[in-house]
């Protein structure tokens, strides 16, 4: 277990826990891109049991590709992302915290690349770890 904590950009709302995460990895979605305002999100699959989030959150919810319901949590002052929610039952009680918003986010490693046959020209996917042309194979 690793603890980590992190923060909106005015630190209105803030977070931390002691996380072992599931996974870590960039995003080439559509979706994403445009939510970043960059050419990938880096994501940090953890339990929502073991980060406890303080200040007011507001929520946008849309459709993904999935079909289910991504929920992006965001500061009602600066704007700052800081988590996701989804309703894939392959998601349950988990949450993807935004890893530029860590007060150390050197802690980011990411381990494979999603939606990879979307990236950006100017955004390729690092070299050396997997890459998924839309989302990985879940196992049953």
């Amino acid at each position: 277990m690793t603890k980590i904590s992190g923060s909106c950009l005015c630190g209105a709302v803030t977070y931390e826990g002691d996380v072992e995460p599931v996974f870590m990895g960039d995003c080439h979605c559509l979706d994403c891109r445009k939510s970043s305002g960059s050419g990938h999100f880096a994501l940090i699959l953890a339990p929502v049991a073991a980060i406890n989030v303080k200040g007011e959150v507001k929520k946008y919810d849309l459709i993904g590709d999935s079909g289910a319901t991504v929920t992006r949590h965001f500061c009602p002052t600066c704007g700052t992302q800081i988590y996701n929610t989804n309703t894939n039952p392959a998601m349950q009680g988990m949450m993807t915290l935004i890893a530029t918003t860590l007060d150390d986010p050197e802690y980011y490693a990411p381990q494979m690349a999603v939606y990879a046959k979307r990236a950006l020209s100017w955004d390729q996917p690092q070299a050396g770890i997997p890459h998924f042309a839309e989302l990985p194979p879940v196992s049953s």
